[in-house]
């Protein structure tokens, strides 16, 4: 870095957050109050409804409308359209993180919950939420029953409510519009299971009583259910009576009269319709990136960083197992597997974008994921076993493990895959297939629909034709829409997941395990050749692990925890991540969002609730594009470069100085003169013409020196070429990197 002048000191703190997370308001982890808004701009009418491909290229028909009964993506997502919840991820927004859901804002509840003690919550129910204005409920109050039947329901009949019957001692109506919510021990998620979309939506009872609940849902969200035609389009039209538009406060909230969410997921179709504006908006896959791109890029005042958004990826996936089909009770043979699959080489084949990266045990989700390509972060061993050195890539160690598992010649398998995720996704489950062949392992893809495979491969149900050469095993995404790294936890590796898609058939008969929780499927599961200790559910250590994270209430000393339980769970392999491809959104300049300049994706199965409101269509006043404006634009970060200096007590100060104006300085923009070693650490907003575009990132290198990023309030990370700053050097004078 360079010297560049100086200047004088101002008071603050740095935020001690993980990267890309919200700063200061971190007690539970990451809650953000809706209250002490700003009055609600003056609103802005639309007459035109939105239209959108479901799920972008991975739409499909839901299997059901009842959000209880089905854990599937397509159900799942189709819940916040209609249905509320106590609590819901913050709105998409400048500074907001498109991936992030942990920050919550009150839905049903008046505000964020009382705690008198950190078992006890009290929820308040707010006065004017209804239901929707149809038939059997028409309109009717929202009553404290109403969300106590449905807890009810949910524990009893949801595979996503094992979690709270374990921690919920108490769930209590009070004449008052409040319920009290004991827990038997302090659990550091539970905030996160309230405001998760995939939880306790609240659903009236009529519904239940009569069966329409599985086909057509009547809630109290912003949208009312009006028909799924399969094959076709979900729509909705707007609610009206929404509780939640009197009190939103920092937006501008017109709620398009009607959306339509149609059942095409083939790209060719997709991108057409988005260029010709068929469709308003889309999710793409990585792989089409370019072919948008060309279609669209010829316009005029084109924007690449206006008409896509890119996010990280956290639905975690990769090959995963039966454990009582050999040989993958063999840690040996899922690591061998894991050094076979070159990442980096697929991401280069698959995702156009260039922005890919990679998945550890948690996927990509902020502020808790360790990337295990980083190894000075990661680490190369833990515990004295090798670790995050198992993601990369190397041949000649793969064969050597395989080895000395009794595979020296290779193994061959059956891979089992769906079609449902489109053309792209199984164009990249090839891709890693063909990776891990170099190093013996021949696999042969069987692709099902996605009912059958829901039902047989994804619960562990692999055929068993076990014959000492040939074996099976899957390949895809695990969960999807979690708010916490114990969402995935609970689903994927936990005894007590409702999915047992890791084999709750890891075992053998006899005393040795009879203390495991199988749910009830241990005769369902069982196989004649399973091995004791091969899978997660016979792992103790984890399952400790998991315990103690969720009792750990402070945010910073839980993220280093589960970035150890990462660790650990890269010593094991129970799942062998493929690489995280870019999240790419196209959204054509006439949909508006509030009065900002951009539109801020969620890219969240609650997505209905946390930007689909804000959005309305203005073609008389499009977004202008901010990344053709010309450097030193006001709003611009483009050529602005990070500014920094030591102080005399240790601390570096740092700010960011625009292509052209003054240098501005985010409110937490001191770094500590111990930080702990190699964690990003982020100012509060980067404020450039009164917009939040972006945070300035800080980590301290093993060696002494600072290095620096910026990330965009898209959750972009920009790393300037010139990004690091000296251990030793004089206070008071300001060094600066390279232009972003």
């Amino acid at each position: 870095m360079r010297a560049a002048g100086r200047a004088g000191v101002a008071a603050g703190a740095f935020a001690l957050a993980g990267e890309a997370a919200e700063t200061a308001e971190s007690v539970p982890h990451g809650v953000k109050s809706g209250e002490g808004q700003a009055d609600p701009p003056k609103q802005r009418g639309t007459s035109e409804g939105l239209v959108f491909p479901y799920i972008g290229v991975s739409s499909g028909n839901p299997l059901t409308l009842d959000p209880y009964e089905s854990q599937t993506y397509r159900s799942q997502h189709a819940t916040k359209y209609h249905y509320s919840n106590l609590l819901q991820p913050v709105t998409g927004g400048p500074g907001v993180d498109p991936v992030q859901s942990a920050p919550l804002e009150p839905d049903l509840a008046t505000a964020l919950p009382e705690m008198p003690d950190s078992t006890t919550y009290i929820f308040r129910l707010r006065n004017n939420a209804r239901w929707h204005d149809v038939e059997p409920l028409n309109g009717r109050q929202v009553t404290v029953e109403d969300v106590v039947l449905s807890y009810d329901r949910f524990l009893g009949y949801s595979p996503n409510s094992r979690s709270w019957g374990q921690i919920v001692e108490a769930f209590e109506p009070a004449l008052d519009q409040s319920i009290t919510v004991r827990l038997h021990r302090p659990h550091a998620p539970f905030l996160n299971l309230v405001g998760s979309p995939q939880h306790l939506a609240i659903v009236p009872q009529e519904i239940v009583d009569d069966g329409s609940v599985r086909h057509r849902p009547v809630g109290s969200g912003p949208w009312i259910f009006e028909e799924f035609e399969p094959d076709v389009a979900l729509r909705w039209r707007r609610n009206p009576a929404w509780h939640r538009r009197a009190d939103f406060g920092r937006w501008n909230v017109p709620l398009a009269p009607s959306l339509t969410a149609t059942m095409n997921a083939n790209p060719d179709v997709i991108i057409g319709s988005l260029a010709s504006g068929g469709f308003d908006f889309s999710s793409l896959s990585a792989s089409t990136f370019e072919l948008m791109k060309e279609r669209v890029q010829d316009r005029p005042n084109y924007g690449e960083d206006d008409f896509f958004t890119f996010t990280k990826n956290t639905v975690p996936g990769g090959f995963y197992f039966n454990f009582s089909i050999p040989p993958w009770n063999d840690t040996r043979m899922r690591v061998a597997l894991s050094r076979s699959l070159d990442r980096d080489a697929v991401l280069d084949q698959i995702d156009d974008t260039g922005r890919g990266g990679w998945h550890s045990a948690i996927s990509q989700l902020p502020p808790f994921w360790l990337d295990p390509k980083d190894l000075s972060a990661f680490g190369e061993q833990y515990g004295g076993a090798d670790s995050g050195i198992n993601f990369h890539a190397n041949i000649a160690e793969a064969r050597k493990l395989m080895d000395a598992a009794g595979y020296p010649s290779g193994l061959t398998a059956t891979c089992h895959d769906t079609t449902a995720y489109g053309a792209w996704a199984n164009d990249f489950f090839k891709a890693c297939v063909d990776s891990v062949r170099n190093a013996g392992f021949r696999f042969e893809i069987d692709s099902k629909e996605y009912a059958p495979y829901a039902a047989s491969t994804f619960r562990g149900n692999f055929p068993d034709d076990w014959d000492g050469e040939s074996s099976h095993l899957a390949i895809g995404p695990l969960i999807g829409g979690a708010l916490d790294p114990d969402d995935i936890f609970a689903a994927c590796y936990d005894r007590s997941s409702g999915l047992h898609n890791w084999g709750a058939a890891g075992r053998i008969s006899g005393n040795s395990v009879g203390h495991l929780d199988t749910g009830g499927n241990a005769g369902r599961w069982f196989h004649s050749n399973a091995a004791a200790g091969g899978g997660p559910e016979a792992d103790e250590r984890l399952h400790e692990m998991f315990e103690r994270q969720r009792a750990i209430l402070d945010l910073d000393e839980r993220i280093e925890y589960v970035n150890d339980i990462q660790r650990y769970m890269a010593t094991q392999m129970y799942l062998v991540p493929y690489p995280a491809n870019a999240g790419v959104w196209a959204v054509n300049p006439w949909v508006r969002q509030f009065d900002y300049p951009g539109v801020h994706i969620k890219a969240t199965y609650g997505r209905a609730h946390e930007f689909l409101p804000a959005l309305y269509i203005d073609r008389d006043s499009p977004r202008q594009p901010t990344s053709a404006s010309p450097a030193g634009s006001s709003t611009s970060v483009r050529n602005g470069r990070i500014m920094a200096r030591r102080l005399s007590d240790g601390q570096i100060e740092f700010g960011f100085q625009p292509a052209r104006g003054q240098l501005a300085r985010p409110a937490s923009r001191f770094l500590p003169a111990k930080p702990p070693i190699g964690r990003w650490l982020n100012s509060s907003d980067v404020m450039l013409a009164g917009i939040a575009v972006g945070r300035i990132s800080a980590r301290r290198l093993a060696d002494g020196r600072t290095e620096f990023s910026f990330v965009t309030a898209g959750g972009e990370r920009i790393s300037p070429r010139v990004r690091l700053f000296p251990a030793g050097g004089s206070a008071t004078c300001w060094l600066q990197s390279s232009p972003l």
